[in-house]
């Protein structure tokens, strides 16, 4: 069986080493080519190597309470080499807020509170916001069509909760505009909650996801390689055998053929049994327009936003008010330019040498696009302007380490998941082809790696047939 994968990022190298699995339990023989545009494996993970540092110039870890990541550490032999989050500091999330940061109340969970005490002791939120929150359980149930995530928040808790916490918290994440992000599609577990208590606030007094002494994103849930997250990259690439590998190379056809899919790329067409395609939705509805009309439609309705991350490095010596936290969050009614800022050497101080504090810093996304075309100069200038702001101080870093991703991150619009649904409902009456990526079921590291798992069996139960 001869297999194109086409895109090399998480997703695209899990269905490889998948595939490679079942077919080796299967005794069918594999043949893998892989596509991919650039001229590295990877994707948007980027190790960056360094004197005594281990520095994540796109992603620095993965979350467990998905299993798929973890698993497939395991598989790949890491298990002994992934570390926590922390190593005992605080693992406060603060938010930059009227010119100080301050600590998400213990045990806050992206919207709502899993603790109350600390809760109505925060300095964060107004006497009127915490009464508001309290009376959360009378808020009736909303209907079963989807809802974005704003309106969602400040139906339930408010619009000071969905300013100070839910917008900058999920900000963060999605990089999204929460007017227009999908609740069902990227927060379904609070929707459960509505709709089976009838109250988030009971829910989650009642059953807390948060570790004890965490606010904001649950820190205790997340790990890493030592060595950097683009050691996945490498034994991914190792396990899949592929027979070849062809970077710098764009594919611009896909057709069907007798025997099963011709693929056109700038080095020429050929003919394979199967295809994977792991590219961005919209780039695959393009080459799928004339395959299937309707199928590339759907795919080509999925929206993408751009992102910056810039890794800062500062002389430990130098530097004056670290906060003992692990991540800094800065809603947009702020105006900054900043939306999000990790304490990479408060997180990770094994991946960071000595005598270096590391900050990595997230600007762009849909509310502000144009920080992603701004050339590298601007970037630092606008770096050094509002770290100083924040922290307190004007110290030049030692260096710093820009990444562009553009349009790299999926926006999952208001009725996601039925459009997804009918995408892979669509592509069920294709044989041999598969789709992965992060714009199908979820955008963190264990959703790619779940998403190459399912391309790569319906590949394998495809041919098999």
């Amino acid at each position: 069986m001869k297999v194109a994968i086409v895109g090399a990022g998480i997703s695209g190298l899990s269905s490889a080493h998948y595939l490679r699995k079942l077919c080796l339990e299967g005794g069918i023989p594999l043949e893998l080519v892989l596509f991919e545009s650039s001229a590295r494996p990877g994707g948007v993970l980027d190790t960056l190597k360094k004197e005594d540092m281990v520095l994540e110039l796109g992603p620095d870890s993965f979350i467990t309470s998905k299993p798929w990541a973890l698993d497939l550490a395991r598989e790949l032999g890491l298990a002994n080499s992934l570390v926590g989050v922390g190593y005992g500091r605080g693992k406060n999330t603060f938010v930059y807020c009227g010119g100080e940061l301050r600590p998400l109340p213990e045990g806050f969970f992206l919207m709502a509170p899993s603790r109350l005490l600390p809760f109505l002791r925060s300095r964060l939120f107004s006497a009127g916001a915490k009464l508001r929150v309290l009376f959360e359980p009378l808020v009736p149930r909303g209907g079963r069509e989807d809802e974005s995530i704003r309106s969602f928040v400040e139906r339930r808790f408010g619009r000071e909760i969905f300013e100070k916490a839910a917008q900058p918290l999920l900000g963060g994440i999605y990089m999204a505009n929460p007017d227009k992000l999908s609740l069902s599609a990227t927060m379904p577990q609070f929707l459960e909650m509505e709709q089976g208590r009838g109250s988030v606030l009971w829910s989650l007094l009642r059953n807390p996801p948060t570790s004890r002494g965490e606010s904001g994103a649950r820190y205790g849930l997340f790990l890493t390689p030592l060595e950097g997250m683009s050691v996945i990259v490498e034994k991914l690439c190792e396990s899949a055998e592929f027979f070849r590998r062809d970077f710098e190379t764009t594919v611009l056809s896909l057709r069907k053929s007798e025997k099963g899919w011709l693929v056109g790329s700038d080095r020429g067409e050929e003919e394979f049994d199967a295809v994977v395609l792991s590219i961005q939705a919209d780039t695959a509805g393009q080459l799928l327009s004339d395959v299937d009309p309707q199928l590339g439609v759907r795919l080509s309705g999925v929206f993408y936003v751009s992102s910056v991350v810039a890794t800062v490095v500062f002389e430990e010596k130098n530097f004056c008010g670290l906060p003992e936290g692990l991540g800094i969050i800065i809603s947009s009614t702020e105006k900054m330019n900043l939306v999000a800022c990790s304490l990479y050497s408060s997180k990770f101080p094994g991946k960071c040498g000595s005598g270096k504090v590391v900050i990595r810093c997230f600007l762009g996304g849909e509310l502000n696009p144009e920080a992603a075309l701004w050339d590298e100069e601007k970037i630092k200038v606008v770096l050094n302007e509002e770290l100083a702001q924040i922290f307190g101080f004007d110290n030049h870093p030692k260096e710093i380490y820009i990444r562009r991703y553009p349009m790299s991150m999926p926006r999952f619009a208001l009725g996601h998941r039925e459009e997804i649904s009918g995408v892979m409902h669509r592509l069920s009456h294709h044989s041999g082809l598969a789709l992965c990526g992060a714009a199908y079921f979820g955008v963190g590291i264990p959703d790619c790696v779940h998403s190459g798992d399912l391309a790569a069996r319906k590949i394998y139960a495809d041919m098999i047939r």
